[in-house]
């Protein structure tokens, strides 16, 4: 079964990237999620009472998830190399990184909430002044409904704000500078996605959170 959500998941990665593409060729979406079942030898009926199955034998289909969440980390890490993409991007030596819930992760049409992935960094702060910054690796978006990041530094009397929009697959930067006499308080933000549509499959990884004493340029677009 692994295998088999493994090929299908990277289907619909390639159907996402290319939606204005598929969306209107539902022929050739069907090829390709057929040519998957194909190299399987099995039919989508049968599929569908596997994954019946498993909603009922959760134990097992959160082994299956998590074996695959790890085999797509090391497919991206292998792109990130053939790219040539320095390992955690641009993290210094003096970068205090902050604790978050999860580093890798699949957002679905089923696990989004409202459409949002809401994040934040799971530490009291207390620092002034310098940069926050936002990094991650993803894969599977859409170029026609790109999401938007936003990334917040609450202080005593002052939200420092910033968005960005999360427009390819790959390396993403977002950063937040706040003035030197302001004390942060709380790191918090989202993921917002415009649409929700079947099949939906993002997979992110490397996801960070940091501080820099340092000011950050303006401009931190996504690479």
């Amino acid at each position: 079964m692994e295998k088999v959500l493994y090929d299908i998941y990277i289907a619909e990665g390639e159907i996402n990237a290319n939606y204005l593409i598929f969306s209107s060729d539902s022929t050739r979406k069907q090829e390709l999620l057929n040519s998957v079942l194909k190299k399987h030898k099995i039919t989508e009926a049968v599929l569908d009472t596997s994954l019946a199955w498993y909603s009922g034998n959760l134990e097992k289909y959160f082994k299956i998830h998590e074996n695959l969440t790890k085999r797509y980390a090391e497919a991206l890490e292998k792109l990130r190399k053939q790219a040539g993409i320095p390992e955690q991007g641009t993290l210094h030596s003096d970068d205090l990184v902050l604790p978050v819930e999860k580093e890798r992760f699949f957002l679905s049409s089923s696990e989004l909430q409202r459409n949002a992935y809401t994040f934040k960094a799971d530490t009291t702060l207390f620092r002034y002044g310098g940069a926050y910054k936002l990094q991650l690796d993803v894969w599977g978006l859409s170029a026609s409904h790109p999401p938007v990041v936003t990334l917040c530094v609450q202080c005593k009397d002052t939200i420092f704000v910033k968005r960005d929009t999360l427009s390819r697959n790959g390396l993403f930067i977002s950063s937040v500078n706040v003035l030197p006499g302001k004390q942060a308080h709380k790191l918090y933000g989202s993921i917002y996605f415009p649409e929700i549509y079947s099949g939906m499959n993002v997979f992110i990884q490397n996801f960070t959170l940091s501080h820099s004493s340092r000011s950050l340029p303006a401009a931190q677009p996504s690479k």
